[in-house]
């Protein structure tokens, strides 16, 4: 939870801050990329369809970048925001987790 508040507050910020023209996901991705190498996210599930959409891009940003991600939970990737509002929207970030990560 607190980290995706901190993501909320990070991208409103950003928004608020810089205007339209610029994606402040992608933004505060890159940010994040630059100072972390490791992110670590423990019981990683997905509830909210405003988070689903955030993580959708904001992971996509970190692997991009090179972030090392350890993401554990107690759902394989397809079972993620199963159900949920818009999940094919975050099915992407599914396929990218499980073509980019060994899943275990």
């Amino acid at each position: 939870h607190s980290f995706m508040l901190d993501v909320h507050r990070r991208v409103h910020a950003l928004r608020v801050a810089a205007g339209p023209g610029v994606d402040p996901i992608r933004s505060v991705g890159r940010i994040m990329a630059r100072r972390t190498s490791l992110l670590c996210l423990d019981e990683f599930q997905v509830t909210d369809v405003g988070d689903a959409m955030v993580l959708r891009r904001l992971i996509t940003v970190l692997l991009e970048s090179g972030v090392f991600m350890i993401l554990t939970s107690n759902r394989p990737p397809d079972m993620l925001y199963r159900g949920g509002i818009n999940r094919e929207l975050f099915v992407p970030l599914i396929e990218t987790i499980e073509r980019e990560c060994d899943v275990f």
